[in-house]
């Protein structure tokens, strides 16, 4: 019988209406945690009531209330209190299948020399809107284990992965899980797939959240020097002469001729593969309408996002000092001192 112990810990806020759902889900698995660690960024709906309840009845549950605190600090909180050798994490909000700790897990229990494991995210939504939303807003895992990394949402790792890394990148909003892994693998982490480890989770209900998302998304990436400049401004390029001509065409129609040839265009190269493949998965008419919205919309923001976020990696010091003191140092002394 392996020693090993299992931590679930997720971060939440403002989460009442979907943490009760979450904590039943977790306490129903065929592989009960030992322990359930959770950080409260401040809630004022009701959140806190939920989790009182929950830790009145389940003494392995612990929370800690930390006001503003980000998603990354808000994980490293919660490892830090937790007792156990495996690291499970999940999102307020998620649903795991009743077998999610159990699959997930078992990797780790089976060969040493794994540090990590992805699991699989399926998309629970309402509506078309948000099927495509979540079928164009969500990575697979990759075949191969070179270019594979956990994502926080569905990811398990050992402790001592996490104390060798250093913690999560507090300094970063978005980005922070991928970055963790990339600094992990960089120290010889390996990663596994558990494909019966799966969540769901329900995408951006509306065009305006999904477009600050992706926004969000491009700024971390550009913040971690992930950015391809060139590729980034010849798509920014192409939706500013789209856009400006439009607007120009108010005053002389004819450049609207030009606007048309811009977004054929986009729609060849950008568009058409994208709609090409999620019509071989599922076909339904609505994806006519979505699917290129939805991936105008993520060109526009993701690579907008990008764009600011790389000049912040550029131009704006403690983004490039705590990205390479991450990899080289220690970063916490002087985000702290930042702070």
């Amino acid at each position: 019988m392996s020693s090993e112990t299992v931590a679930v810990i997720t971060t939440v806020l403002n989460e009442r209406d979907g943490l009760e759902e979450l904590l039943e889900s977790i306490l129903s698995q065929t592989r009960k945690p030992d322990e359930i660690v959770i950080v409260d960024g401040g809630s004022t709906d009701g959140t806190i009531d939920v989790l009182n309840k929950y830790c009145e009845k389940n003494p392995f549950i612990k929370f800690y209330i930390e006001p503003g605190v980000n998603i990354a600090e808000g994980r490293n909180i919660a490892i830090s209190r937790a007792n156990s050798s495996i690291i499970a994490v999940t999102d307020g909000g998620c649903k795991p299948v009743n077998y999610w700790l159990e699959a997930l897990t078992q990797p780790l229990l089976d060969n040493t020399a794994y540090g990590a494991v992805s699991g699989v995210r399926l998309v629970d939504s309402k509506n078309n809107f948000e099927l495509f939303a979540g079928q164009l807003s969500t990575s697979g895992n990759a075949a191969n284990e070179q270019d594979r990394v956990f994502h926080g949402r569905n990811s398990a790792f050992r402790k001592s992965v996490w104390e060798e890394v250093g913690g999560y990148p507090e300094w970063l909003y978005t980005a922070e899980d991928t970055l963790f892994a990339k600094k992990a693998k960089s120290l010889g982490c390996r990663v596994a797939v558990a494909p019966n480890a799966i969540i769901s989770w329900r995408p951006r209900p509306n065009i305006r959240k999904l477009a600050k998302q992706y926004y969000l998304y491009g700024k971390g990436t550009g913040r971690i020097a992930q950015t391809d400049l060139k590729t980034v401004l010849y798509h920014l390029r192409n939706h500013s002469i789209w856009i400006i001509t439009l607007l120009l065409g108010i005053f002389f129609p004819w450049i609207w001729l030009l606007t048309l040839a811009v977004l054929v265009f986009m729609y060849i190269t950008l568009v058409k593969p994208v709609l090409k493949k999620i019509k071989s998965e599922k076909t339904t008419p609505s994806a006519n309408i979505y699917v290129p919205l939805i991936v105008m919309v993520r060109s526009f923001f993701n690579n907008l996002g990008q764009l600011y976020g790389y000049w912040e990696y550029k131009r704006v010091p403690p983004f490039k000092m705590n990205l390479d003191l991450y990899f080289n140092g220690d970063w916490k002394a002087l985000y702290k001192q930042a702070k």
